[in-house]
């Protein structure tokens, strides 16, 4: 991956719906594969996306937003709530723009690179109809970069190599080595809190009461 000496942002974007320990994982994995090729990390970003994505089964971003800020507490990780301050959703590449620019001005860098962390099924989804426009996806890989998490039997080099865009930009795409597998998910959260379960150590402490105290997806 040819990123130069810019020091980097990581953005890690989604619903969060809730935040779980593998969100955190893959910034921690994503700032450690960096630093083995010499980059400087400066910082790393979660992001929840607006209401007005309209996802199923989405809950309101002010729930969401508090429960990032609770994953992150204590952690190197920050929460940006740029994306729930717009008046409608906002697609990945202007939110990196902004996120960048905010971080230039906040880390006195004006030449740091805002760079997409994100697991083999977003990569995939490049390749959905009516998803994603083209002219997107070649400004994240040029401008921005991408860090693609590889959990254990997913194959990104073969998607890459068969997407004409991600082809051409192969040097922007870093895989990052996942050895230990993980099928926490928002999903399996949702269904263990909704059915009256604990979702202890599957996320942090504060992000646990906080969807029981608040009977969140029951």
């Amino acid at each position: 991956m040819s990123r130069g000496r810019a020091p980097i942002l990581l953005v890690l974007a989604g619903s969060f719906n809730p935040p779980h320990l593998a969100h955190l994982r893959m910034l921690e994995l994503a700032r450690d594969t960096l630093r083995a090729q010499s980059c400087t990390v400066l910082g790393g970003v979660m992001t929840p996306v607006h209401d007005l994505y309209r996802k199923k089964s989405l809950i309101p971003y002010t729930h969401r937003h508090t429960m990032v800020q609770l994953a992150t507490q204590n952690s190197w990780v920050k929460c940006s709530g740029w994306e729930g301050a717009q008046d409608a959703w906002s697609p990945t590449v202007k939110t990196l723009a902004a996120l960048q620019a905010q971080a230039r001005e906040e880390y006195g860098e004006p030449g740091l690179v805002a760079s997409l962390i994100c697991g083999a099924d977003l990569l995939e989804s490049f390749n959905v109809p009516g998803l994603w426009q083209d002219t997107d996806i070649e400004n994240i890989l040029q401008n921005h970069g991408l860090i693609v998490v590889r959990r254990p039997g997913s194959d990104p080099e073969k998607f890459i190599f068969g997407h004409k865009i991600c082809t051409k930009y192969v040097d922007k795409i870093l895989i990052a080595e996942e050895e230990i597998t993980n099928d926490v998910s928002s999903t399996v959260l949702r269904k263990l809190a909704g059915e009256g379960n604990s979702i202890r150590y599957l996320t942090v402490d504060a992000v646990c009461d906080y969807v029981r105290d608040n009977k969140l997806y029951q």
